[in-house]
């Protein structure tokens, strides 16, 4: 028997009949490494010795440790060449939630399926054109502004692409807004509510309590989700405080923001309607929608959004401009330019402005003066879709009487080979009419203004004009576009003067 047999044998309880004694560990190995007995195999050249392991393990870690610190000097430089570099925040938790200044630059790896694979995130900080509204959002995304002036204050609208080019989500500040109803309210839950450090206007809080008849809440962070025939939701800022359970017809995401600021809107949709219209987020369940606050879609949504600051700013992003032939007044984009269009004549007053962007193209025509009422032979008929409406000047009692809003319709003659075309401005109860049309009689005018016809649209103007989408998904495309919002604006601005 060899050595080690010998030793293990020795060692066993059940073959000795004297009183067990444990052998010590370190001296039996030193037995086998040292026994020079004949019978102990002996190790061939091509196989490597403890001791030669153990040198080579030293010279890994020696060279392992000078590559480390060469990494330390590498991300130094990396930090020094991209800047702001923070963590990705940690994973939702409605107790506790930590948001990183980026006013130094750090450099901290990103949690990962495995901490090998750590990789740093780069963040920027962004303040819109009108100085009003500042945030943090991942370096790789990017930013479409429209700015106007409303009444001599400066507005905007910040839609938010990700590196794919897709909004997640907009920086909005409104001038008004309207409210929505519902057939079937239905109960609204937040998964996920952080309290911001947002100012809000007290007499706009003592207002809105009153009008709800519950006071206002904070601002705050949520995640809101309400179950219908999916589980739709929503990403946003607001001051909603519906009781957990407690049916309504949307959710707004709303906060009334500090003195001197606009309405303001963060989110990934103004409105979360009960039916889920237009829902930006759906799931099978509310388990989901749980998971879906681990994604770093959400992570990174959540910590662009509350790192939001808001402070008062009068920079000037468009001019107010004054048709004394026309008699109405706008919101002109920076940019932007008018030019008279002779129209009418003695018998049949009008006045008409062409409207051109920063390139010189004509993207909109204002007509106003006398004419008729709406006709025209119609033979093929084709469905109409509202992709977007909202109330519009000019604020008068006669609008209100004709129902007068702004207005995004799409005509959709794909079935028959012929695309969508749009109409895109001011319509009324007569003309803004849904359901079939035919390609000459879309309109998009108001009747019964004061001094005529009022048109004031986004060129293609309806009526007979070439059509522009191929799909409905390219004319819903449209609606996030910097032209589209500096059309809606500067067209929902319009105010008649004396």
């Amino acid at each position: 028997m060899d050595p080690i047999k010998n030793l293990i044998s020795a060692s066993d309880p059940l073959k000795s009949g004297d009183p067990i004694v444990v052998p010590d560990a370190e001296t039996v190995l030193r037995g086998i490494v040292t026994d020079n007995s004949e019978t102990v195999d002996r190790m061939p050249p091509t196989v490597i010795s403890l001791a030669d392991v153990r040198r080579r393990r030293a010279a890994r870690i020696a060279g392992l440790a000078t590559i480390a610190v060469a990494a330390v000097a590498a991300g130094v430089l990396v930090v020094s060449n991209l800047g702001s570099l923070t963590v990705a925040p940690a994973p939702a938790d409605t107790a506790v939630v930590t948001v990183e200044p980026t006013a130094t630059a750090s450099a901290t790896p990103t949690a990962t399926a495995t901490a090998s694979q750590a990789a740093l995130v780069a963040w920027k900080t962004f303040t819109d054109s009108t100085q009003q509204g500042t945030f943090e959002l991942p370096a790789n995304w990017s930013t479409v502004e429209s700015p106007r002036m409303i009444a001599g204050m400066p507005f905007n609208k910040v839609s938010v692409r990700n590196a794919e080019n897709k909004q997640v989500a907009a920086l909005e500040f409104h001038y008004d807004l309207a409210g929505g109803s519902c057939t079937t309210p239905r109960p609204f839950d937040t998964l996920d509510a952080v309290e911001l450090d947002i100012a809000q206007k007290p007499d706009k809080v003592k207002e809105f309590s009153a009008i709800k008849g519950a006071p206002l809440g904070l601002s705050r962070f949520t995640f809101t989700v309400v179950e219908a025939d999916k589980v739709y939701a929503s990403i946003g800022l607001s001051e909603a405080t519906q009781v957990q359970g407690t049916p309504g017809c949307t959710f707004r995401n709303m906060i009334t923001a500090p003195e001197n600021v606009p309405f303001t809107s963060f989110a990934d949709t103004i409105d979360l309607y009960a039916d889920g219209t237009d829902a930006p987020l759906m799931f099978d369940s509310v388990a989901d929608a749980r998971t879906y606050m681990q994604t770093q879609e959400y992570q990174d949504l959540k910590r662009m959004m509350v790192s939001l600051s808001l402070k008062p700013s009068k920079v000037q992003t468009s001019t107010v401009f004054t048709s004394q032939a026309a008699k109405v007044r706008f919101s002109l984009p920076t940019g932007w330019t008018t030019s008279d269009v002779p129209m009418g004549n003695s018998n049949v007053p009008a006045s008409g402005i062409d409207v051109a962007d920063e390139r010189g193209k004509t993207v909109a025509r204002l007509a106003y003066g006398s004419g008729g009422g709406l006709g025209g032979a119609c033979g093929q008929t084709y469905p109409v879709t509202e992709l977007d409406t909202s109330f519009a000047g000019p604020y008068s009692s006669w609008a209100l009487e004709r129902g007068v809003r702004f207005s995004y319709r799409v005509l959709d003659q794909t079935f028959s080979g012929k695309g969508l075309l749009y109409g895109l401005g001011l319509v009324d109860k007569d003309s803004g009419g849904l359901g079939a049309n035919c390609s000459n009689t879309f309109y998009t005018l108001v009747t019964g203004a004061p001094r005529g016809s009022l048109s004031f649209t986004g060129l293609p103007a309806a009526g007979g004009a070439e059509p522009v989408f191929a799909t409905m998904q390219e004319a819903r495309a449209y609606m996030a576009s910097s032209e589209y919002s500096k059309l809606k604006e500067m067209i929902v601005s319009l105010q008649e003067i004396p």
